[in-house]
């Protein structure tokens, strides 16, 4: 069978237009899907998604919440412990015994070695004298401390203890008992036979203090020897 030119012409042109049409079926086919595509990624949430969203809001706000307990926490127990530390000194404080009652003046002790010598309790005179030397008693004091522990120990007839401590007496710059000191130590070389250092005491009370209410006495006993 054939055909004439104008009949192939006719189907050439007929099997180009059912390919046309197969190709656009195709590419709108394509282009629906690619839109079906889409729009499955682009759809809204569903609840639970929402609800899921709306968990992990929550969670992250409490666990902010919990870092600001914590750190309120941890400023509390700060303070917690210095209320528990002034407390515990105030306790401390209140607990703590008495403090001892301060010590009488050091003239009235004073007074009473110097009565206790007068009671011829030389030993106790001695004791309280030379507590009050080693409390610190003032120099202007201290002197007359060392003089009555001589004159305790003359008393006590210990006459080398006694010659110490009126040697002590002339050792400071400004003393009213320098005069008889000098007079006890004429008494305590001329008791312990040394009659030059009890002559030369006696003298310097003679020349040196001649105020002094044991000028008279020095003078018979220096003549004496």
């Amino acid at each position: 069978m054939s055909f004439t030119r104008y009949e192939r012409i006719f189907v050439r042109l007929s099997l180009l237009a059912l390919i046309v049409a197969i190709l656009s079926w195709v590419g709108c086919s394509s282009e629906q899907a690619v839109r079906s595509e889409q729009t499955a990624f682009t759809r809204a949430p569903s609840p639970d998604e929402k609800k899921i969203d709306s968990l992990e809001t929550q969670n992250v706000s409490l666990k902010q919440k919990l870092v600001k307990l914590e750190q309120d926490n941890n400023t509390l127990y700060a303070r917690l412990g210095d209320v528990e530390s002034k407390l515990k000194a105030e306790i401390d404080k209140a607990a703590a015994p008495p403090p001892p009652p301060p010590a009488p003046p050091v003239t009235a002790s004073y007074e009473g070695a110097q009565k206790a010598f007068a009671e011829k309790k030389y030993d106790d005179a001695i004791q309280m004298f030379q507590a009050l030397l080693d409390g610190g008693s003032p120099e202007d004091l201290a002197d007359n401390c060392h003089y009555w522990i001589g004159e305790s120990y003359f008393g006590k007839k210990e006459f080398m203890e006694g010659v110490k401590h009126f040697e002590m007496v002339l050792q400071y710059k400004i003393s009213e008992k320098k005069g008889d000191a000098h007079f006890m130590l004429g008494r305590s070389y001329e008791m312990l036979g040394d009659k030059a250092k009890a002559k030369e005491s006696y003298e310097k009370v003679v020349k040196d203090y001649p105020t002094n209410d044991n000028v008279k006495k020095a003078k018979e006993r220096w003549g004496r020897l």
